[in-house]
C-alpha cells in the first residue's frame, strides 16, 4: 500500500511507523497546511490511501489535497471540524471517493459503545440510576469534551428516561435534573479514559475503557485503510468507522447497516453537536 499522512502528530507519525513495520510505502507525512511547504499533490500520486490526523482548521485543506493527489481512500480521525462537514462531504461525494470518519480508532472504543447502550437501555429505565460520563485525556488536548465521549453521550441519550440533553460540566451549582453530565479532565500526559456510570444511592455501576498507549488508535485506523482496499463495492461519501466494525462483525468486509438510535442533542462549550 502506498499511504499518504497528512499530520506530523503523535498519531500522524504512529501510523507511519506501524504501516513501514509491515512493509507498506509511506509516500509522505506533511504538516499543516502553512506550516512548511508542501509539494504538489499530483507529484505524490499514485496514493493508496489517505490518512489525516491533524487540526480541525485543517481537514477541508487536507481532503481536497488528497482528493487532488487522486487518492480516493481516506481515512480520517480529527475531531472538531463539524464547522466544515458539509464542504468536505460535498468534495468527497463529487469525486467519488469513500472517507472513513470516526471521534476515535480504538476499536475496544467502539465495542464499549455498544455495551454503554446496552446499559443506558437497561439502567436508564429506571429513574433511582442517575447517569454520567467522564473523560480524562492529557492536558494538552485542544478539544473538550472528547469527540469519543461527545458520541457516547449521543448515544446513550435516547435511552435515559430522565435525561433530555447532554452539557460539558461547567460554572458552578448543580446542573438540572435533566442534565446527563460530561465531566472533562485535562492533565498529565494520559491518552485517554472515558467512563460511563449509573449511580444510584446504594450503588453505583461504572464501565471503564483506558488506552495505555496509541497503538490501539493506530489498529483501528489500519484496519479501516485494509477495509478500504478490499476489492468490492464501497459506499461514496463519509462512513462512520463503527460500521466498519459492524462490517467485520458480521463476517462479510462489506457496508453494514448501523443501527443508531434516534438524534440526541449534546451541548459543548463549542455549541450543540447535531
Amino acid at each position: 500500500m502506498r499511504a499518504l499522512i497528512l499530520g506530523r502528530g503523535n498519531m500522524g507519525r504512529a501510523i507511519r511507523d506501524a504501516l513501514e513495520a509491515r512493509g507498506d510505502q509511506v509516500v509522505a507525512v506533511l504538516p499543516r497546511p502553512g506550516r512548511a511547504e508542501r509539494p504538489s499533490p499530483e507529484t505524490l500520486a499514485p496514493i493508496d490511501v489517505t490518512f489525516e490526523f491533524s487540526h480541525a482548521a485543517s481537514v477541508l485543506e487536507n481532503v481536497r489535497f488528497a482528493l487532488d493527489s487522486g487518492c480516493r481512500r481516506m481515512v480520517l480521525g480529527t475531531t472538531g471540524w463539524a464547522d466544515d462537514r458539509r464542504n468536505v462531504a460535498d468534495a468527497v461525494e463529487a469525486a467519488g471517493a469513500t472517507l472513513v470518519d470516526a471521534p476515535t480508532y480504538s476499536l475496544g472504543a467502539v465495542l464499549f459503545g455498544e455495551l454503554a447502550e446496552a446499559a443506558a437501555k437497561l439502567f436508564g429505565r429506571f429513574e433511582t440510576y442517575d447517569p454520567y460520563v467522564l473523560e480524562w485525556h492529557r492536558r494538552a488536548k485542544a478539544d473538550r469534551p472528547s469527540g469519543t465521549a461527545n458520541a457516547i453521550a449521543k448515544r446513550i441519550l435516547p435511552y435515559l428516561r430522565t435525561k433530555t440533553r447532554a452539557r460539558l460540566a461547567e460554572g458552578e451549582g448543580a446542573p438540572e435534573p435533566d442534565t446527563l453530565e460530561i465531566v472533562s479532565l485535562r492533565a498529565g500526559a494520559s491518552p485517554g479514559m472515558h467512563v460511563v456510570g449509573f449511580d444510584a444511592p446504594g450503588e453505583s455501576i461504572e464501565l471503564r475503557i483506558t488506552a495505555r498507549d496509541r497503538s490501539a488508535y493506530v489498529a483501528g485506523a489500519l484496519l479501516a485503510s485494509d477495509w478500504l482496499r478490499e476489492d468490492r463495492p464501497h459506499p461514496v461519501g463519509i462512513y462512520p468507522f463503527e460500521s466498519v466494525v459492524r462490517a467485520v462483525l458480521a463476517g462479510d468486509g462489506g457496508p453494514a447497516t448501523a443501527n443508531v438510535p434516534p438524534a440526541a442533542r449534546v451541548e459543548t462549550q463549542g455549541g450543540v453537536v447535531q
